[in-house]
């Protein structure tokens, strides 16, 4: 019985006493091998989600758990992929990603903007041109096509794409070969192409400013990238891993977040996502003179967007004085609510030492905290 426990102990899954059958035998085989392939199954589902977040991609939320799944699905194949996404959401850190888990991974990946440039300069910056294909062409230009052949080129905001734009980039991804302006004979070259976008294609397509074959083309394998409003969730973390990356780059060393800022920080709408939350953490990390970025080292104004977004323009002065009322009362509500937070934070939200602190009687300091749903539970 020992040495039962001890192959057990070195990594035995069972064990038969003798005499056994052959059918015994071959259940518990296939028992082991069922229970390995779970844990293999496990084991590449977790390398999965740490590469995933080794490329930046951060968030335990479903929508990004599922973002995260079909990246490591989709990189294993060629298929086209459309990343649709608000500005800000890190739809380019998704392509990147594809990319980086893909066959690919050793060769070059490009990232265009569409919107960044006039529709002649796109094609040609695309495609390519041969010299006097237009004027100002004086000389043979080699497009992103073609230069990162083998590799992963990445075209952000395709709604800004041209009908013509369109048509070229349809023919290119139907028969692999590239035509540059100008020029009369294609070239054969192999890239993966990765498209993204912030509007709505079907929409377009519709009202006809985007082509329905080309869309079918590009929306194989859609990921939808959820803004930073509905994964709520996520904040406290990517809100740490900004901090740290913002403090390499200034050369700052902070610890952590409070709970209180963390508060406000899950408080807001963000209507810049990700990217917008990276300026503040960086403004907190320039502004903190702590190891702890505190509410009072975030933006003050950053917290009365919200209301001012939500209200609609006025037509009447008795509507601008509501309004104007309605600002003016949340705008004492922020004051009221940071007052409160940071008071808390200086007290190591001890709720008595700190209602002593401010000279508030603690059940009317308690009624600001209820006032604006925060408690001392940590």
């Amino acid at each position: 019985m020992a040495s039962v426990v001890e192959t057990m102990r070195l990594g035995a899954y069972d064990y038969l006493p003798k005499p056994f059958t052959a059918q015994e035998f071959a259940a518990a085989a296939r028992k082991a091998w069922e229970r390995r392939k779970q844990i293999l199954d496990r084991k590449a589902q977790l390398n999965g989600q740490n590469l995933c977040e080794l490329l930046g991609i951060i968030g335990r939320s479903p929508a990004m758990q599922e973002v995260s799944r079909l990246i490591q699905k989709v990189a294993a194949t060629d298929s086209t992929v459309l990343i649709i996404g608000e500005s800000g959401t890190g739809k380019e850190l998704i392509a990147r990603a594809v990319h980086q888990l893909s066959p690919r991974k050793l060769e070059r990946f490009f990232a265009v903007d569409c919107g960044s440039l006039p529709a002649d300069l796109l094609q040609s910056e695309l495609f390519g041109h041969v010299k006097g294909a237009f004027t100002g062409a004086i000389g043979n230009k080699t497009g992103v096509f073609e230069v990162a052949d083998r590799g992963t080129v990445f075209l952000d905001e395709i709604c800004n794409l041209d009908l013509e734009i369109q048509d070229r980039l349809l023919r290119f991804i139907q028969a692999g070969e590239l035509l540059p302006v100008g020029c009369t004979k294609a070239r054969k070259v192999d890239v993966r192409l990765i498209f993204a976008t912030n509007r709505d294609v079907g929409e377009m397509v519709s009202e006809g400013s985007f082509r329905d074959d080309l869309y079918y083309q590009l929306c194989v394998v859609p990921i939808y990238l959820p803004p930073l409003r509905e994964r709520k969730e996520d904040i406290a973390e990517l809100a740490s891993h900004l901090l740290r990356k913002v403090q390499a780059k200034i050369g700052k060393k902070i610890k952590t977040i409070s709970e209180g800022a963390l508060r406000l920080l899950h408080e807001y709408d963000w209507p810049g996502n990700i990217r917008q939350l990276e300026n503040v953490m960086e403004w907190a990390t320039i502004t903190c003179d702590k190891e702890i970025v505190e509410a009072s080292h975030l933006p003050r104004d950053l917290f009365r967007q919200n209301v001012v977004r939500q209200m609609a323009v006025p037509h009447t002065n008795t509507e601008l004085l509501a309004m104007k009322k309605k600002l003016r009362d949340q705008a004492i509500a922020d004051l009221e609510r940071v007052f409160v937070l940071q008071a808390l934070e200086r007290n190591e939200w001890n709720v008595s030492r700190a209602a002593r602190e401010v000279g508030v009687k603690r059940q009317n300091f308690q009624a600001m905290m209820r006032k604006h749903h925060i408690s001392s539970d940590r």
